[in-house]
């Protein structure tokens, strides 16, 4: 056989059609594939969408964990207008956040899940704006205070009975804030008292800021240990905080 043929049809194992439309002298080049990644970089980009989600989700991380380690909650309310404001922030972050969650290509979902998540979720970071707002203000109030403690007595509004890891508390509002502060108490006395909770008070410690602005102690009712007994006192049910002036701080500025 020829030597030549076999230069001419490619020898060494390649195939004669592959060279046929070649002319003489003329570079042989193949085609290259596609590179893989090509098609997969805008996934890998780092869109807008998902950055406002990460950033909202590592803020709302760090707001759950600094509000169960605080150890204290403010019962008195804070500026209408700076928790509307924040309410609104987190209303209008958490529009990206529902498209983002609702455009993921790799994670695809029905229409009726699309519409629950662009409907709430929305209204769901506009509720931790509102808890940010609540937080920000204690912040604000008690940053740096050296106000003494001492113990008051308030009126027990609500009797709510734990599950999901939640402790049985006691909740009050005595200053009308317009949200219940919960204190964790054991369930045997929660169940002693529970049926009965409005005609007792609950005794606190608190510290009042030179505004007025005041703070108590509150271990919160997401804890492994058991909370120690409250202090529980009849005290007949009143509407109002039992010790202490019953006004808002912000009604005197």
């Amino acid at each position: 056989m020829d030597s030549r043929d076999n230069l001419t049809g490619g020898g060494f194992g390649r195939r004669r059609s592959a060279l046929m439309g070649a002319s003489a002298g003329e570079p042989v080049t193949e085609r290259a594939p596609p590179y893989a990644f090509e098609a997969d970089e805008p996934a890998n980009r780092i869109s807008a969408l998902r950055l406002a989600a990460i950033i909202m989700g590592g803020l709302l991380a760090l707001l759950c964990i600094e509000a169960l380690f605080s150890g204290t909650s403010l019962i008195t309310p804070i500026n209408g207008t700076f928790l509307n404001a924040m309410r609104l922030v987190g209303f209008v972050l958490g529009i990206p956040f529902a498209l983002f969650v609702i455009t993921r290509p790799h994670e695809p979902m029905g229409i009726a899940k699309k519409i629950l998540i662009v409907l709430f979720l929305p209204f769901l970071t506009g509720f931790v704006g509102g808890e940010a707002a609540w937080r920000i203000s204690d912040w604000t109030e008690f940053g740096f205070s050296s106000a003494a403690w001492e113990p008051a007595s308030y009126p027990i509004k609500y009797a709510s009975h734990g599950r999901k890891g939640r402790r049985d508390s006691f909740e009050i509002d005595p200053y009308q804030a317009g949200e219940s502060t919960d204190i964790a108490v054991p369930s045997a006395q929660f169940d002693a008292i529970w049926p009965n909770h409005s005609d007792y008070c609950i005794t606190v410690m608190q510290r009042k800021s030179a505004s007025g602005a005041i703070e108590i102690v509150n271990d919160g009712v997401f804890t492994l240990r058991e909370p120690a007994p409250a202090v529980l006192t009849p005290c007949g049910g009143g509407g109002g905080a039992a010790s202490g002036d019953t006004s808002s701080p912000w009604d005197k500025k």
